[in-house]
């Protein structure tokens, strides 16, 4: 079975960026925890203008990740480590508050087991188990749209 999810949000006046409705991402960790130990694999997209992001990923380690440009996205490629677990686990957070990555996939041998869109508040994952399910609901906001197919 596949899910989608998403995080119920909301914007500040005079900007777009969206916030998860209860201005926090309680969820974020366990859920990239879970998947983390599936994977082998972390891209990371970021759109151009993110210049302060993406110094902070291109500086964790020389050889952690590959960088290519795509239209207006920045995309980091690289094998998981325990440096870069730890990057997504308690670092997802800019000074500012807001979600510092636009994509994330989580993949094993090749295939994503893990989509995180828009800045942390929609995902993809293909392949879940009913208990996984069951487990997910009991980590997102209670609003949270989420469904199964």
């Amino acid at each position: 079975m596949n899910i989608a999810i998403h995080i119920p949000t909301y914007t500040r006046d005079h900007d777009t960026f969206p916030i998860p409705l209860h201005s926090h991402y309680g969820y974020w960790e366990s859920l990239v925890e879970n998947f983390l130990a599936k994977s082998n694999a972390i891209e990371i997209h970021c759109w151009h203008e993110e210049n302060e992001i993406i110094e902070e990923i291109a500086s964790l380690h020389p050889q952690a990740f590959q960088m290519s440009k795509e239209e207006n996205l920045t995309i980091f490629k690289g094998n998981t480590t325990s440096l870069l677990a730890e990057y997504l686990l308690h670092n997802f957070k800019s000074a500012n508050g807001n979600f510092k990555w636009f994509t994330v996939n989580l993949i094993k041998d090749n295939e994503t087991r893990f989509h995180s869109g828009h800045w942390g508040t929609e995902f993809f994952i293909p392949n879940v188990l009913e208990e996984e399910i069951r487990w997910i609901k009991g980590i997102v906001p209670d609003d949270t749209s989420l469904l199964q197919f």
